[in-house]
């Protein structure tokens, strides 16, 4: 049996709200979680806001210490790894690309900013490689020198992905990164982020609310509530045989908004 890409065992996060009588006190965001995620994968993390979902991304990323708990990337614990190396092996793609993509910076100037702070490759190496990878997001050579502000939405998400790419990555992770497109553009990012997962055996681990398109994209879900993995199941089986109340009533609620449309 082959080892999973990713393993997470007992993970979790407090934190320090303040002090009470001398004494520190902690909000706990996550209680210790464990999944695995294997290669060519997508794990689907849901639940409402509050419920710890983007704090486990964030850990994962690299982002955000962990309290407790250990993340081992193919058999090796992330611990044992500098940031450099981590941040190679898993990029994140984020919800708002306006917020994420410096308007100050051409879109070719955005997807060297990685190469040149975490690789040796030269100039036109890089070059090479930002142009390569605009091709991949089914964006052309010269949007390399237009703003973001130049662009469309879904061009600028196309343009997220791209930069989540480009120190060819093992795993992404994308927070809440459809939430905002319309339903066309949302599409159209769907099908090509299922295109580079076949392509380069990408294994994604998505964050999100909206059910819709988690029941289309993952292999496997995990509930989360305050910060509690209250259940986690393969896709199919999770939707038509929730275990949880807390699942049942997520599930009812989209489809009382898809049937109010």
């Amino acid at each position: 049996m082959t080892s999973p890409l990713l393993k997470v065992t007992n993970l979790s996060k407090q934190f320090c709200t303040g002090f009470k009588w001398f004494k520190r006190q902690h909000y706990q965001a996550l209680e210790p979680i464990s999944f695995e995620l294997g290669r060519g994968e997508t794990l689907a993390i849901v639940g409402e806001v509050g419920s710890g979902k983007s704090t486990l991304a964030r850990i994962l990323v690299g982002a955000e210490q962990r309290t407790s708990g250990e993340i081992v990337f193919e058999d090796e614990s992330l611990g044992s790894r500098d940031l450099k190396q981590r941040c190679r092996l898993i990029r994140m793609i984020f919800q708002d690309p306006n917020t994420s993509l410096n308007p100050k910076l051409t879109i070719g100037d955005l997807l060297d900013e990685p190469l040149r702070f975490n690789t040796e490759l030269n100039v036109a190496e890089r070059r090479k490689q930002v142009i390569e990878t605009l091709r991949k997001v089914g964006l052309l050579p010269e949007h390399a020198d237009f703003y973001p502000h130049m662009i469309s939405e879904g061009q600028k998400q196309r343009v997220a992905v791209a930069r989540a790419l480009m120190l060819n990555p093992k795993i992404i992770i994308a927070d809440e990164a459809l939430t905002a497109l319309d339903l066309s553009v949302r599409s159209q990012i769907i099908n090509l982020l299922l295109k580079l997962q076949k392509d380069l055996g990408l294994s994604y681990i998505f964050v999100s609310h909206n059910l819709s398109i988690i029941r289309h994209i993952s292999d496997k879900v995990m509930v989360l509530k305050n910060g509690e993995l209250v259940e986690k199941a393969p896709t199919e089986q999770l939707f038509t045989n929730p275990q949880h109340e807390y699942t049942q009533k997520l599930i009812f609620e989209q489809t009382q908004r898809l049937q109010s449309r």
